[in-house]
């Protein structure tokens, strides 16, 4: 797929732990027909799939809230678009849910994906919440789920892990690409509609 094609798109949905993007993710995906690669399914699959030390030591820092290593992820989100991008006539797009977590990431996910679709066929979109707020939702999903992820440390640890890995990585796809900010602390309804608004407006705005 050459650059400047203007079919098949890209997005990257960004936002902290609890930030609800998975949800929103999942709603566009429907919605617009994109593939919803969730990068850490995608990892997942590969480590109960392979039993080398390497695969071990990304089990492990996953399991204790780390982010995986950026050669590590990234060859497996490569090899799995490359897959989807040859196969496009399936979905109109791919919206990443995890992907990227770090700037190395961002830079050679950002480059690779521009080769295959075209740098403007790719939008990041942000769903900003308050810290606070983001706490109040994993101690209330906490009593509900008892989710192993959601246990307090561990989600000290990915907040801490957020801020220092992946706003770099936010940053530099806010300079590079078509950019848009969402108030995530709204409704899950408020917060889909002004997604669908502003993907309209940046829509236009490039026809």
């Amino acid at each position: 797929m050459q650059d400047g094609n203007n079919n098949f798109q890209i997005f990257f949905v960004l936002g902290a732990p609890g930030s609800g993007k998975g949800t929103q993710i999942k709603l566009l995906a429907e919605k617009l027909g994109f593939f919803h690669f969730v990068s850490s399914k995608m990892g997942k699959e590969y480590i109960t799939s392979h039993d080398d030390m390497e695969t071990k030591k990304q089990k492990e820092r996953y399991e204790n809230g780390f982010l995986w290593d950026s050669n590590w992820i990234l060859k497996i989100i490569k090899e799995k678009t490359e897959e989807l991008i040859k196969n496009s006539g399936e979905h109109k797009g791919i919206i990443y849910d995890g992907s990227p977590r770090m700037l190395l990431e961002a830079k050679e996910l950002l480059n690779f994906l521009a080769e295959k679709v075209g740098k403007k066929n790719i939008k990041v979109i942000e769903i900003d919440v308050d810290e606070n707020e983001l706490r109040s939702r994993i101690k209330n999903r906490l009593l509900v789920e008892k989710r192993i992820d959601d246990k307090v440390e561990i989600f000290e640890t990915r907040i801490k892990e957020y801020k220092k890995e992946t706003l770099p990585a936010l940053e530099f796809l806010k300079n590079n690409i078509s950019h848009i900010k969402i108030n995530g602390n709204q409704s899950v309804e408020a917060v889909y509609k002004e997604i669908m608004q502003k993907l309209r407006l940046t829509q236009c705005e490039s026809c």
